[in-house]
């Protein structure tokens, strides 16, 4: 079996056709007919993708799709659509949908497009830059199971020589590091690449505070306080790489004293 899909749709036919050529190339297919519905069985069950339509009666296929982000805030989402609808699809896109397919759908896209996101996973290529291995080792491990694409460095040295030869989407950089602060890094991969997002992350909050807090005023996206919650790293750098895909990221900083 190669996954399981969501199909969502209002239209019965539709998703008769459809499941039978999803289950025909290997997929195992559960469905749906309203976005209700899938909104019940994506809080009960996993799935590898949805595959939803994005305007239907009730909820549409985006206000489904944010409802199930609640329960899963990196679920895959393919939106598909007979009509259009250029302001649902904007949203969509902008809530994180992988992509929005035209009705009849191209099969040959849509397969395209499941084997991109399957690959790729949530597409991101990261940085992790901190002195402490051990940390750098676990962060690796556990965003590449996630599909992050991931580099390590442990001294400023070896920071700014990879943003000197690979691009980024986030750097996740340490604010105490030896010979230089995470501030002076910061501005020198920041000079480097202009578009690169970072998130700051260190065990003296208390200690680094008017660092981090000048880091988040230069454009920093948000702080996070060691040890690491896997979890808040991960919806962290979804949002953040989800919005870069989608065009619309803007930058929201987190302060170490709440604020």
């Amino acid at each position: 079996m190669k996954g399981r899909i969501l199909l969502v749709d209002d239209n019965v036919e539709f998703l008769d056709s459809t499941r039978d050529v999803l289950e025909i190339e290997g997929y195992e297919v559960v469905t749906a007919a309203s976005g209700e519905e899938a909104i019940r069985l994506a809080a009960a069950e996993g799935f590898d993708l949805i595959l939803m339509d994005i305007k239907m009666p009730g909820k549409n296929g985006v206000e489904s799709f944010i409802e199930m982000k609640k329960h899963n805030p990196r679920i895959e989402v393919i939106m598909a659509t007979a009509y259009s609808v250029q302001d649902l699809i904007t949203q969509a896109l902008k809530e994180g949908a992988r992509a929005v397919l035209q009705k009849p759908l191209d099969l040959t896209r849509l397969f395209t497009t499941i084997q991109d996101i399957r690959s790729r996973g949530r597409g991101g290529v990261v940085l992790v830059a901190d002195d402490d291995r051990a940390l750098c080792d676990s962060i690796r491990d556990n965003l590449e199971h996630e599909g992050y694409s991931v580099c390590t460095a442990n001294d400023p040295a070896g920071i700014i020589a990879q943003a000197e030869a690979r691009a980024f989407d986030v750097l996740l950089l340490d604010m105490k590091l030896p010979i230089l602060n995470g501030l002076e890094v910061y501005r020198q991969v920041k000079a480097l690449q202009p578009g690169i997002v970072a998130v700051l992350i260190s065990g003296y909050a208390g200690e680094m505070g008017d660092l981090i807090n000048q880091t988040l005023n230069e454009s920093a996206h948000a702080f996070l306080r060691k040890p690491i919650d896997m979890q808040e790293l991960l919806t962290t750098l979804d949002e953040i790489c989800t919005a870069k895909r989608a065009g619309t990221y803007t930058k929201k900083g987190s302060r170490p004293d709440g604020g």
